[in-house]
């Protein structure tokens, strides 16, 4: 979404200098502080997003989302377990979430961090 104001969580970033370095081949889900480093790092987050639902012995939700972001020619996807820094970028930007069969969900299938 080009020429949006960063969001409070964006603009707290931006005051530490710590990056932490995510790749798909070591770790299947990124952390937020990543997906928000990308967002930092002038990437561009598609308005729709893939919702992904774990059940665990039936009871127990986990909810993966699945970002998927532009930078230039280069596009990835950024799948982040779901916790309240996530909720509330998903609110603040207005992103349009659908929901992701389990089995055809990709793993940050393109994420080659790239500085």
């Amino acid at each position: 979404m080009a020429g949006q104001r960063p969001s409070f969580l964006e603009a707290e970033l931006r005051t530490t200098d710590t990056k932490r370095h995510w790749s798909p081949s070591s770790q299947h889900y990124a952390p937020a502080d990543v997906l928000l480093g990308f967002l930092a790092d002038g990437w561009e987050l598609s308005p729709v997003i893939g919702l992904e639902e774990h059940w665990h012995a039936g009871v127990r939700r986990v909810d993966v989302y699945h970002f998927e972001l532009t930078k230039g020619d280069r596009t990835m996807v950024v799948p982040v377990h779901s916790n309240p820094i996530i909720r509330r970028l998903i609110e603040e930007r207005g992103l349009k979430i659908v929901m992701l069969p389990r089995e055809t969900a990709t793993v940050g299938a393109e994420a080659a961090r790239a500085d």
